[in-house]
């Protein structure tokens, strides 16, 4: 059942767009907003785009940058791309998950914390790189990890 607050907010985000809208353009605006994709977005998007709701959840499920749950509190991103897997961002993913306890892809049951691999962060001449709370830090060893999830640490 669709939630009344969530869909005015999905229409309000959709209409705030200045640039060309697009389905991708319009799928990045409600997850900034709204932290993932609601069940009420694809309708909404495909309504305002003059798409058809499975050209929309084409477009959603094809880039693994969306999510269709709500994040934990605190969203914790590796890059996998080449350049950072040459530079051991394999040790920095298992790191995390230690930290966390779940694997990546997941949530702690908590909600504090949310695990997700970046395809690829866009900042190679930086790997390794993770995305800490939307934030890019680049040539990420195993000690700067650590003083980092211990500062989200004293957040959570």
């Amino acid at each position: 059942m669709a939630d009344a607050a969530t869909e005015a907010r999905i229409q309000e985000i959709l209409k705030a767009q200045r640039r060309t809208v697009t389905v991708l353009s319009s799928l990045i605006a409600v997850q900034e907003a709204i932290g993932w994709l609601p069940p009420e977005s694809i309708p909404a998007v495909a309504d305002f785009t003059g798409k058809s709701v499975n050209e929309v959840w084409g477009v959603a499920t094809f880039y693994t940058h969306f999510r269709f749950e709500p994040p934990g509190k605190h969203m914790l991103e590796i890059c996998w791309g080449p350049s950072c897997q040459l530079f051991k961002s394999k040790r920095l993913m298992e790191m995390t998950e230690q930290f966390t306890g779940v694997k990546f892809d997941d949530t702690t049951p908590d909600k504090q914390y949310t695990l997700r691999g970046l395809e690829c962060a866009g900042a190679c001449a930086l790997a390794p790189v993770g995305k800490f709370d939307g934030k890019l830090v680049g040539r990420l060893n195993e000690e700067r990890l650590k003083q980092i999830l211990a500062g989200i640490n004293g957040k959570a």
